[in-house]
């Protein structure tokens, strides 16, 4: 079964925002606006992970940083 998605974090939680405009979505689980995919609960949970894994390497590059300052 297909679902709308989040291409950022895999959440389902998003929302169609502009009527007007029909790619514009809004994911509320990471505050993503924007086109939205379609996908499985497997693709979903690949993104999640994914995002999950790409803010632990934000968050370990901005305190790397703040120790230099």
């Amino acid at each position: 079964m297909l679902f709308k998605i989040c291409p950022r974090c895999g959440s389902k939680n998003v929302k169609w925002i502009i009527p007007q405009n029909w790619s514009t979505w809004e994911c509320h689980d990471c505050d993503y606006t924007g086109p939205i995919i379609e996908g499985n609960e497997e693709m979903s949970k690949e993104i999640h992970e994914s995002f999950i894994e790409s803010q632990k390497h934000t968050k370990k590059d901005i305190d790397e940083e703040c120790e230099e300052n």
